[in-house]
């Protein structure tokens, strides 16, 4: 398969003094007590180590920041095999500033030359063991790949909204699964069977900058109206819902099937560092980030406080800086 692959990766950097003062403006939360939506410990530097030692047939990995620099190796940067993109290359400006990764993802597509089919990722997502063109998409019929999509059904996430809006003793829905909720009883209105509204699982995501095209058109006024609240809230719209799903019904992606989503574990791990608590089981998940050979990997919400434990694990595990030094 010869079909020229993008990686994209979102990155922030709270602690910025002038992105903390941009999202001050919004948000009533943006003050001292920094949400850990925010908070990075330079995983995007392993990421794309990640990324280029496990996935080197990657052409170009793109970084889209909001007027920001990521800790990215100097000689990746130079030799183009990294690209940094604006915010302002590809959000209008009645958009800007974003602070919801959901109005984000949404203008992926916009990036100058990135190709037709291209891969995307959050900066906390990282390669653990080789993977191929074939694990995203596979030959069809015809000269337009179909695209292989690790869902679950977006039916569970709207199911638990629904119980919290109507149940008193069950807890408020976050603002994710609001999302999901959102853009699924959109798509139901569109006429959507639920058996086709699919979400992507937390790990590499696969999209097509034609559908992607597709979904701007078919929802313009939806999307505007959630693009228009700049930050993370209950009325916001899964892109990724939304785009998955139409890539089913377009164009006949392979989506997961009960037995890949029961079997997930042998390829995706999960960690949220913020919530593994008490200590014992933070240490466990620890162990598990440092023996893992899932190639997907996802470390959420790694605290500063283990800054260095974690970059010592990556280093471990081959992610250290001579990978860009020998030019990988």
């Amino acid at each position: 398969m010869t079909t020229d692959i993008d990686l994209v990766f979102t990155y922030v950097d709270g602690a910025d003094p002038a992105h903390r003062a941009k999202r001050a403006q919004f948000s009533k939360t943006a003050g001292p007590e920094l949400s850990s939506w925010f908070v990075g410990v330079g995983e995007i530097t392993y990421a794309v180590r990640s990324a280029l030692r496990f996935a080197p047939w990657l052409r170009t990995i793109f970084i889209v920041s909001d007027s920001q620099y990521p800790p990215i190796d100097a000689e990746l940067l130079a030799n183009g095999r990294v690209r940094l993109v604006d915010h302002a290359a590809i959000i209008p400006e009645a958009y800007r500033p974003a602070f919801d990764s959901t109005v984000i993802e949404s203008f992926l597509h916009h990036i100058p030359g990135l190709s037709s089919i291209f891969l995307y990722n959050n900066d906390d997502f990282l390669f653990g063991a080789p993977v191929k063109p074939e694990d995203f998409m596979q030959p069809s019929e015809g000269a337009t790949p179909r695209l292989l999509l690790r869902t679950i059904p977006a039916l569970l996430r709207d199911a638990i909204r629904t119980a919290s809006d109507h149940v008193p003793a069950v807890p408020r829905a976050n603002i994710y699964t609001c999302g999901i909720s959102n853009a699924a009883r959109l798509l139901r209105q569109a006429g959507y069977p639920w058996r086709d509204i699919v979400v992507p699982r937390h790990v590499t995501q696969v999209y097509r900058l034609a559908t992607a095209h597709d979904v701007e058109r078919q929802f313009a006024a939806d999307l505007h109206a959630a693009r228009s609240l700049h930050v993370k809230s209950r009325q916001q719209l899964s892109w990724s819902t939304l785009a998955y799903s139409l890539e089913a019904r377009l164009h006949k992606a392979t989506v997961s099937s009960v037995t890949d989503v029961m079997t997930r574990h042998r390829q995706e791990l999960f960690l949220d560092l913020a919530r593994d608590f008490p200590w014992g089981t933070k240490n466990r998940s620890w162990r598990k980030l440092e023996g893992s050979t899932a190639p997907f990997i996802c470390v959420n919400n790694v605290q500063p406080a283990d800054k260095r434990r974690f970059s010592r694990i990556m280093v471990q595990r081959g992610l250290g800086p001579d990978m860009a030094e020998d030019g990988i």
